[in-house]
């Protein structure tokens, strides 16, 4: 009962429910996160329903990590159950049964940059006009197809007739490449953590039945979001004993551009007929003008949930609206608020966000907070783990785990420099190609013929036995220890003698090693690593304002809120507009808008240099939307002249 204590009326409704299908329509800061946790533990504690046949399901590591953590303190002693991302979950089953699908037990992940750095290899294999067709281009055309459990011939046929013969004959040629070039290195990428998953579920009856039973109840979190793969992932899971709970809000829907259909929650109910509908509808997050400002503006999309949120806390002050002459207008503007916030009413900066459509916005923020001397931090800039030396020697450890790695072993053969360059590559991959042998195989028997002559053939030697080596002690010693070993056996380190960056390299190596020492075993570490996002990243840090887009932002919440660059063409996005995607991006303004905890600030300039030319768009259309009762600001004056 102590589980039950601070919970709502509606909140306790969701918590108690036991079996049958459950949707929980939760609108933004209805304290979702905690009927999640509450109704785990009250499931535990109350229906005694063991803990490992609960599966918990969300979309990033922060939010797995911060749902462990409160199950945790609730249960205390006693075992939590699974709670983990859509991807690490489906890592986790494919570690068990992939082999039944004729991959390895150690394949490897490949992140984002891996797979995009594969794209380029097999475009330059095939070639094709780098001119025309980008790596990025084809990665969202193939992760496209796999998030619709679309192989590269279920591509070609989906697609007959909708796209133009020659660019889906060329897609579809670099997506079957691709694919067997994955295959070839026993490595997955991200969408085919979730695709083969279901594939193995569909294709093997025990093992479908083996995870019935073992996870009878399952909560999924952000239900907006999930994709066709991930929808039939759950479904074939839930469909025996119907015990699943989602939590969603269809007004946050914003991951369209990614495969992610709001659909599925919408149709929840002819999914499961037996459903139970809750609605959560006290906001605990945002003043009262904010959320009637943000109720305003969503309202304006035509399908959806309504969800009437009320406001826990007091108003609270308007809407601020500035309207800038340009983009350095408007980040001097921004600036020198912040700064009014920091020194005059004492708002962290820790607690201060700005958010943008589009990443470039934040060059001119930046230019200005430096001039006022207001310490940022850009949250989407070079990740620590694609750092030249972190990826280098994450390299190795990939290596080590799975030789049929070939991105992990042509990254690290030259490096430090061996002598072994484009030509020595050029000879393994022919070898490897004609034998039908991953390139490690190749390698191997390259070095055992002696056809480079004997210098090269030397130091190929010398590399295939130091990584024998190093896969033989890779049993006895812990994630950090090999690691540790990599850099002595490799002399890697002394690379940097000459790098003006090297104390920098050092330092992150050390925080690398670090890490490293954290983790029991090599596997778990390099599969969360690939599972990492770009919200999993940020982490507020004391005395630095966040600047970020508004995608991100999502999960997050702050004092105070900046939304820079509401103009046609940023936000909505040009792009969105042409597609007509206006609902969506009206959904991204309003996700932004409800992450302030006490003010926010709305602004848009008359015109802005962007891309290398003068944007003169005119504000945009959600501005006008909003409610001039909850608004204050420079632009009040101005909406005749505006257009708004």
């Amino acid at each position: 009962m102590e589980i039950l204590s601070r919970l709502n009326p509606e909140q306790y409704e969701a918590v108690t429910h036991f079996e049958g299908p459950l949707l929980i329509i939760a609108g933004a800061g209805s304290g979702k996160t905690r009927v999640i946790t509450h109704r785990i533990a009250y499931l535990i504690g109350n229906y005694s329903v063991p803990p490992e046949q609960i599966l918990g399901v969300t979309f990033t590591n922060k939010a797995a990590e911060e749902m462990r953590r409160r199950v945790e303190r609730l249960l205390g002693e006693r075992k939590a159950p699974w709670i983990r991302t859509f991807h690490s979950t489906c890592a986790r089953i494919l570690r068990d049964h992939i082999h039944l699908l004729g991959y390895g037990r150690n394949f490897t992940i490949l992140d984002e940059q891996d797979s995009r750095e594969l794209l380029a290899k097999v475009s330059k294999e095939l070639e094709i006009p780098k001119e025309q067709f980008s790596p990025a281009m084809f990665a969202s055309f193939i992760e496209r197809a796999k998030d619709e459990l679309q192989g590269p011939e279920g591509f070609l046929h989906h697609y007959a007739g909708g796209l133009d013969d020659y660019l889906l004959e060329i897609i579809y040629n670099v997506y079957k490449h691709y694919q067997e070039a994955l295959e070839r290195s026993n490595s997955l990428d991200f969408a085919d953590l979730i695709r083969l998953t279901v594939q193995l579920l569909q294709e093997n009856l025990k093992v479908l039945e083996l995870y019935r039973e073992r996870f009878r109840f399952i909560l999924i979190d952000e239900y907006q979001d999930i994709n066709y793969a991930q929808y039939i992932f759950a479904r074939l899971l839930a469909e025996r004993y119907e015990n699943i709970c989602v939590v969603g809000d269809d007004d946050q829907a914003i991951y369209g551009w990614r495969g992610a259909d709001p659909s599925w929650l919408l149709r929840f109910e002819e999914d499961f007929p037996r459903a139970k509908v809750v609605r959560l509808q006290l906001n605990y997050r945002s003043p009262g003008r904010v959320l009637r400002a943000a109720q305003a503006l969503i309202r304006h999309n035509e399908r959806r949930h309504e969800k009437g949120l009320q406001a826990i806390k007091d108003e609270g002050p308007p809407v601020q609206i500035y309207a800038a002459r340009d983009g350095l207008d408007e980040a001097h503007h921004v600036a020198a608020e912040i700064e009014r916030l920091w020194q005059v009413e004492e708002v962290k900066l820790g607690e201060i966000a700005v958010l943008y459509r589009v990443n470039t916005l934040s060059r001119a923020l930046e230019e200005a907070l430096i001039a006022h001397g207001i310490p940022y931090e850009v949250v989407r800039g070079l990740r620590f783990y694609e750092r030249m030396e972190v990826k280098d020697l994450i390299s190795y450890l990939r290596l080590i785990v799975n030789p049929a790695d070939e991105l992990g072993l042509l990254r690290v053969l030259n490096r430090p420099r061996r002598g072994l360059g484009q030509g020595t590559v050029a000879v393994i991959r022919a070898r490897a190609r004609k034998g039908g042998l991953p390139l490690w195989e190749g390698l191997k028997e390259v070095a055992e013929e002696g056809s480079l002559g004997p210098a090269r053939t030397a130091r190929l030697q010398e590399f295939a036995t130091l990584i024998e080596e190093l896969r033989r002690r890779a049993d006895d010693l812990g994630p950090g220890e090999l690691a540790e070993l990599v850099l002595k056996r490799t002399g890697y380190l002394k690379g940097f003698q000459d790098d003006p960056e090297a104390e920098e390299r050092r330092g992150n190596i050390k925080e690398l090693l670090g890490q490293l020492r954290e983790y029991e075993s090599l596997e778990e570490f390099l599969e969360g690593l690939a599972l990492v996002s770009d919200a999993d990243g940020y982490s507020p840090e004391e005395g630095r304002v966040a600047l970020l887009t508004l995608h991100v932002a999502k999960g997050l919440e702050f004092e105070a809120v900046f939304i820079i660059g509401l103009e046609e063409g940023l936000l909505p996005h040009s792009r969105s507009i042409i597609e007509g995607q206006i609902e969506e991006e009206r959904r991204l303004a309003y996700v932004g808008m409800t992450r302030a905890k006490l003010g926010l600030y709305l602004s848009f300039a008359a015109q802005r240099s962007l891309y290398g030319s003068l944007m003169q768009n005119p504000p945009s259309r959600f501005l006008a939307e909003l409610p001039q009762g909850e608004l204050a600001g420079l632009a009040l004056g101005l909406r005749s002249d505006v257009g708004f």
